[in-house]
């Protein structure tokens, strides 16, 4: 869908709607083009929330690491 920069800022609430629906959403604005869309979660992030600590820096090589209950 394509729609002006003041048609997307006055009907931010159907387009975001439309976003979450899957559909991409081309705002321009004079010469410039830009794209909303939805963008899906990382439901990994948050799969240890309130389980689990992970103790040590699990980013640096070698370093032992481990998860506390």
């Amino acid at each position: 869908m394509k729609v002006t920069s003041r048609g997307f800022q006055r009907d931010f609430a159907r387009m975001k709607a439309r976003a979450k629906a899957g559909e991409i959403i081309c705002v321009t604005a004079g010469a410039e083009e830009f794209v909303f869309q939805a963008v899906k979660p990382r439901t990994w992030q948050k799969a240890l929330k309130g389980k689990a600590k992970i103790v040590g820096d699990i980013f640096s090589t070698g370093a032992e690491w481990e998860a506390s209950r």
